[in-house]
């Protein structure tokens, strides 16, 4: 094992950790098991999301199905 620096950003902020890993791939992929995703919600109100229900619901009607 190495100990490796591994630089990463978030929402533009950059950051730095060591890491103690077999290599730089295990190094990484330390990094992404640390995050934790406490939540994720669609945004109320939101014409984007709005729009592709509309869409689901239209190609629902003509039998077409997604990919």
């Amino acid at each position: 094992m190495k100990n490796y620096d591994v630089y990463f950003e978030i929402y533009g902020k950059k950051m730095k950790a060591k890491i103690l890993a077999d290599s730089m791939t295990d190094a990484k992929k330390k990094i992404i098991d640390k995050m934790i995703f406490h939540k994720v919600v669609p945004t109320p109100k939101d014409e984007f999301n709005e729009a592709g229900d509309i869409l689901d619901q239209m190609s629902n009607m003509f039998g077409f199905t997604k990919p």
